[in-house]
């Protein structure tokens, strides 16, 4: 299960911001690509027991919110841009197979809820 150390990172991260700015974290905000590779769910259940593995960091009611994006495409032929939730080549605007994926293999941390100390 590589979630665990996903999420031990990002506690690292959260950590050296932590300290760096003087702040405590209460919230971490996360967006997982469908392609990233991560399961948002096996993610979630990892960030207790990454957590664990820094008692003194301050994080440890820290939760850990996240967010799934979908695959962004893009028509090189009329340039309209597509959400969508699976693979597409087709556009939907001007029917041709020019679609080019944009996203959706990121894993992004968008913001953090903090406090100050």
């Amino acid at each position: 299960m590589h979630e665990l150390s996903i999420a031990t990172a990002l506690a690292e991260s959260l950590i050296a911001y932590s300290k760096e700015h003087k702040v405590k974290i209460s919230c971490a905000y996360v967006k997982a690509g469908i392609l990233s590779g991560i399961d948002p769910e096996a993610l979630q259940f990892a960030w207790e027991p990454a957590l664990a593995n820094f008692p003194a960091s301050g994080l440890k009611n820290c939760r850990l919110e996240i967010k799934t994006a979908l695959l962004k495409h893009r028509c090189k032929n009329c340039g309209g841009e597509f959400e969508f939730s699976d693979w597409q080549i087709k556009c939907p605007d001007c029917g041709l197979e020019t679609l080019h994926r944009e996203s959706g293999n990121e894993f992004l941390l968008e913001s953090i809820e903090v406090e100050n100390v």
